[in-house]
């Protein structure tokens, strides 16, 4: 294949790359218009969300997760139980451990 027949051959696939995208566009476009032709739908309303969290911890909650780490774990002790709070330890942790990523060593350069 000569230098010639391979630049007609490019251009023409490039050619055709640009009609098929074209058409794509256009039946994109149909669609859109299509889809917001129907007009606003009723907006629906949706129960809101509300927390199952008690404040308190059931007994038979604390008996659920007792069974639960015996039965992984083995025979163990708790302690304490009580609901995680807003700790930032893993966060302040985290984010020193990022930053001293980035410290670069000080070079001085010799006089």
């Amino acid at each position: 294949m000569s230098a010639t027949e391979s630049a007609v051959l490019s251009i023409s696939i490039f050619g055709l790359a640009v009609v098929i995208s074209l058409l794509v566009a256009v039946v994109i476009r149909g669609i859109v218009v299509l889809v917001s032709r129907g007009g606003p739908s009723e907006p629906t309303t949706e129960p809101q969300a509300q927390s199952t969290r008690p404040d308190t911890i059931q007994p038979s909650e604390v008996a659920a997760i007792a069974a639960a780490l015996s039965a992984v774990l083995g025979e163990h002790r708790i302690v304490h139980v009580a609901r995680a709070g807003r700790d930032r330890t893993w966060t302040y942790e985290g984010r020193s451990a990022h930053h001293a990523s980035h410290n670069v060593p000080v070079r001085h350069r010799s006089r």
